[in-house]
């Protein structure tokens, strides 16, 4: 039996583009701290009334986030942290500009984490900042306010 070609070409052709506009509609995954020495602007809140007790203690927000072609935020979701710092963290995040992440020389969407600390004083950050040479520097301690001491480590297994 002799197939033509055009009977076995055709749906292969179309599964295959179908494929490709399935892989350019979901965001590619990327991890928090490449993302993060991507980052262009972002910007530091602080809280008009602290959500911490105790001034010498600090809390994580982390937020799920789609960035665009562009670098610019699409959407995010709350993950995790205190519920009055749900607001806060998302208003923040959508602040972020982002260097457009490139794979093959063209910009793709991606889903990454964005973690902000808050400092028991209402001041935030963000987990990990650009170090300038292409890193991030960030991540290994938990930061307090002044007169505090230095914040807990954070240690990692290898």
């Amino acid at each position: 039996m002799i197939l033509k070609p055009s009977i076995v070409v055709l749906p292969l052709v179309v599964f295959g583009c179908m494929c490709a506009l399935a892989q350019e509609r979901k965001p590619l995954g990327v991890p928090e701290k490449t993302m993060a020495a991507r980052l262009q602007t972002y910007e530091t809140p602080i809280l008009s009334k602290p959500p911490l007790a105790n001034r010498c203690s600090s809390a994580l927000a982390v937020v799920r986030v789609v960035v665009d072609t562009d670098g610019k935020f699409t959407s995010a979701d709350f993950v995790s942290g205190f519920p009055e710092l749900k607001d806060p963290a998302l208003a923040a995040v959508r602040r972020r500009l982002y260097k457009p992440y490139v794979i093959d020389g063209k910009p793709v969407a991606v889903e990454t984490q964005a973690s902000v600390f808050y400092l028991g004083d209402g001041e935030s950050m963000p987990m990990y900042v650009p170090d300038g040479k292409g890193g991030t520097r960030g991540g290994n301690m938990i930061p307090l306010p002044p007169g505090c001491g230095p914040g807990p480590q954070i240690k990692r297994p290898n």
